[in-house]
């Protein structure tokens, strides 16, 4: 059976945004037009990564649930356009298993660097992202355009910081890091079969 894992990552992450944020959040968190549908804090607390709780044994499910957690609209929307974008192509050169896999292993490897380097709180799929995005670059990095796409990914996802955002420069770092390894190692395992 073929998964479709792009559209599987992209349904999971809508879902839990239409839950968290659109039927349980706030509509409206400041006067700002991307400062909404925020989710309220009980549930960020609940589902985030909350470093203090996971130190005391607590809630170690939020090593997964803080990669489908976003804090407002424009999060959101940034990571899922380039969740969409980068995660269909990844998939046509691998397969829909591959892109949940890479998604998981960056996204859980964000999570431990930010226990132990990290916010105390974070939340987001963007370090995640980044893991697909850089294991796509490196699959394809003698394709034309294939260095313009993921420069321009980096001005992207980071444009929040002109309108005043918080950027989680770890979690971008360490999928960036971990997406190239899992390129590295893709690209060796399929020359050496």
């Amino acid at each position: 059976m073929k998964i479709n894992g792009t559209y599987l990552l992209l349904g999971i992450n809508f879902l839990v945004f239409l839950i968290l944020n659109v039927i349980l959040g706030s509509t409206v968190c400041g006067d700002i037009p991307w400062r909404m549908f925020c989710i309220k804090s009980d549930n960020l607390f609940r589902f985030a990564q909350v470093n203090q709780l996971i130190f005391s044994g607590e809630n170690l499910y939020q090593f997964v649930t803080k990669m489908f957690v976003h804090i407002a609209i424009l999060h959101f929307v940034l990571n899922m356009i380039a969740l969409w974008f980068y995660g269909i192509r990844l998939e046509k050169i691998s397969n829909g298993l591959f892109v949940i896999i890479v998604f998981l292993v960056t996204g859980i490897s964000t999570s431990f660097t930010n226990l132990f380097l990290g916010t105390i709180i974070s939340a987001g799929a963007s370090g995640a992202i980044f893991g697909i995005v850089t294991t796509f670059t490196i699959l394809n990095w003698n394709e034309k355009n294939t260095k313009l796409l993921f420069f321009a990914f980096i001005i992207f996802i980071h444009s929040p910081v002109l309108l005043g955002s918080s950027i989680n420069y770890l979690s971008h770092f360490t999928g960036l890091t971990v997406g190239a390894v899992l390129g590295i190692y893709k690209q060796w395992s399929t020359h050496k079969s």
